[in-house]
Parts: structure tokens; sequence; C-alpha cells
């Protein structure tokens, strides 16, 4: 028989079609804010399994107590926090409050990691505009400033001195912003550590089990393009085992500060000279991670993430990657601009490489590079024999968006 299991969801780093394909074995119980949500993603979601409004959360939890849920989980930030007030409206094991609370606050959560013993950038929380350049001169520059809440590299602005600062600052709060910000310092990579055509920072994928660590998946990283927007990711990853395996330990060491005992966690590092240095800890699935785990070792992390939710000990042996796997993400230029015409970008999947070009923008839209990685137009996905392979398919993509996509002034 199947067991029923509750996903929290509004959006997240697993999409309703990998949701479907992974639940063989579970009846899922999508609980929606319906009152909320597109009418467009309750239809998909009810095509997958049985929506559950929990617009009202107290109605919304009988309603899910009637069907004996035996677990629950959620893929993305926003939906952590009411997973949390389900599970414990349930009886069911799930994150911590005060994990949450560190999962989803950039601030809390470099102050735990920080008590942990663990490298974390300076920091300091802005709550206005006036505080900008005295939190820069304690920070140092250059600096970040980002959202406390957020995540895809939204809103986020380097500082190279107090009239960035003031300027960007300025900005963010006068858009509408009504959580605060941090400044932090920005960590230098080291291009050596990281290896030539790839970001200076990597992410661990970690799939823990009452505590414990059951395995660890690295992703090396494209470089970042202006000012801190992620275009792409591959599996499995390229550094040297030794800083492979001092990057697993950093993973692990920052899941247990902030208390993630089970599922799965996305331990974002910077690659520095004098080791990894925490960036980021999500206490779920990393975007685009079930993709790339399936294509590059036969894993399927979704259903694993189901099994750690209802109480069942996950296996997940990877042994040898089976290929490299890759999402490359089309991003637009900054400035204010509207895409004219994609060319012949479609014709990409001609190479051998590429498996699909999905193109999510059209001819005559508005593109905000401002959105970070929400702001993407489109998807290359592909895989190759070996991972520096990757390397060459990525040019071959870059080569031809800079030949064939047209941008003009908005």
């Amino acid at each position: 028989m199947s067991e029923p299991v509750i996903v929290v969801y509004t959006s997240g780093s697993a999409s309703p079609l990998e949701l479907a394909a992974d639940a063989d074995g579970f009846d899922l119980l999508f609980a929606v804010p319906v009152d909320t949500a597109p009418d467009a993603l309750v239809d998909v979601l009810g095509a997958v399994g049985e929506v559950v409004d929990v617009t009202d959360e107290a109605a919304g939890a009988v309603a899910l107590a009637a069907r004996g849920p035996g677990g629950i989980v959620a893929f993305s930030d926003q939906d952590l926090p009411l997973a949390a007030r389900l599970a414990r409206r349930l009886g069911l094991r799930y994150h911590a409050q005060d994990t949450v609370d560190a999962a989803t606050d950039k601030h809390l959560q470099r102050q735990r990691l920080r008590d942990a013993g663990l490298r974390v950038p300076r920091f300091r929380l802005l709550t206005g505009p006036r505080e900008a350049a005295r939190a820069l001169a304690e920070v140092g520059a250059p600096a970040v400033l980002k959202p406390v809440r957020g995540a895809a590299s939204r809103q986020t602005y380097r500082l190279d001195g107090p009239d960035d600062a003031l300027r960007h600052a300025s900005h963010v709060f006068a858009s509408g912003a009504t959580d605060p910000f941090v400044i932090e310092e920005m960590l230098v990579g080291s291009p050596s550590v990281a290896g030539p055509g790839l970001g200076d920072y990597v992410s661990v994928e970690v799939l823990l089990w009452r505590g414990t660590v059951v395995c660890q998946v690295l992703n090396s990283r494209l470089p970042l393009l202006e000012p801190f927007r992620e275009q792409g990711f591959l599996m499995p990853g390229l550094l040297p085992a030794d800083v492979e395996a001092e990057a697993h330990r950093v993973s692990a060491a920052a899941c247990h500060a902030l208390g993630i005992e089970d599922g799965w966690a996305d331990v974002e590092l910077k690659l520095t000279a004098d080791g990894p240095a925490v960036i980021e800890v999500n206490a779920r699935l990393g975007g685009y991670v079930a993709t790339l785990l399936h294509r590059s070792y036969g894993l399927e992390a979704v259903r694993l993430a189901f099994e750690v939710a209802v109480g069942r000990e996950p296996s997940a042996p990877l042994g040898e990657p089976l290929a490299a796997a890759y999402c490359y993400q089309i991003l637009p230029p900054v400035g204010a601009l509207r895409l004219t015409s994609w060319g012949g970008i479609a014709g990409l999947t001609e190479r051998p490489d590429v498996l699909s070009v999905v193109l999510t923008a059209e001819p005559g839209d508005r593109v905000d590079w401002r959105l970070g990685s929400l702001g993407t137009l489109g998807v290359v996905e592909g895989v190759t024999e070996r991972p520096e392979d990757v390397l060459t398919a990525v040019r071959a993509i870059e080569r031809a968006l800079a030949e064939q996509v047209v941008f003009s002034p908005a």
C-alpha cells in the first residue's frame, strides 16, 4: 500500500514533474494555501496528488490528519516555516523551529555557524540605509548587500565603498523591503583551488538521517555573472580529492551547527586559499540537484526525501558516476532591456552534449537582471562522459548565446 506524505509546496527545488516521477509507493498530499497560490499550480499539483487547502492552517491540519500522513517535506525556503507549523500540529518529525529560523534568516544563520567555530564572512545587520556606511566600515570593502530572507541572488549587490552602500541600501529599502538586509564580507576565492573555467565556490548536497550523514555529493559551479548571479552547475564536481574531503567535513559540521537532522541540506562553500568557508546553508534540496543526481549517479533524490520523512532509513550508495550532468541558466545582461530575438538558439539540441533547451521568455518580454536566478530566461541541460567535457559544452552554449540572442533597450 502507498504511504501518505505531506508536501508543503508553493515553489521549490523539485518540480511537480520530479515529485511525480519519484512518488511510486507514496500518496502525495500537497499542503497549499490555495487562496494565494496560482490556479495553474494548483491544477498541476492536483494532477500529481491530492491538494489540501491550508489557507486556514488549523482546518488544513485537521484535513491532513484525517488522511494519516507518515511524514512531511518541503522543497523551498519559503515553505519551511509552514511545514514546521503543520508538523507540530500533526505530531510529525521535522526540523525544530530554531533550525527553521536559522535556515531562513541569514543573519541568525551566520551567528550560529560562527558560534560553532565555522568560518563565515564578517557580517552586520542592516535595518535601514542610514546604517549602511557604518556597517560597511565594520565589515570592510568589498562587501555584499543581500536580504536576510531570500534566495536566487535577488537584490544582491557588491559594495566597494560608502557611496555604493548608501545608494544600494537606499534603493532596496525604498523598493518596499520589509525584512532587514545584511552587509557581509566578500570572501576572496582562489581560482587555483576551483580550477580553470569554474566558479570559486561549490555546493555540497548532504542527506541526513537522524543526525547522521548518509551521503554527500559535491557539485561545481560555473563563474558568477555580475553582480552575483548563478549561471550553472555540474555534477560530479571537479575538485582535488583532499579539497573535496574538507568541503564534505565543513558541510556536515554546518548542518549539525544548525540542528538539521533529517533530509537533504544544500551547503554553499567559498573556495579560499585558507580552505572552504560557509556562504549559506539551505535546509532542503538544492535547485536542479534532483535532476543532476539522477543523471550522474542514478539516485532518486526526491524519493530519498520522502523515505526519510516517513521514517525509513535511506539507502543511497553513490558508487562511480554514470556520467557528468550539467545545467546552464540563460541570464539577461545587466541593464534595462527587452528580449528581441532568440535567433536559432534552440538548435543547440543538435549537439550530442545537449539534452534540452527550454526557453521561458518570449521576444518582446522585458528582462530584469536584478532578480538574480529568478530572472532566468531559459535553461540548457546536458550530459557528457567526463566532468571536464562539460566546460566544452558551456563554451559552445556561450558562443551561441553571444552570436544569436538579441536584446534591445526597454
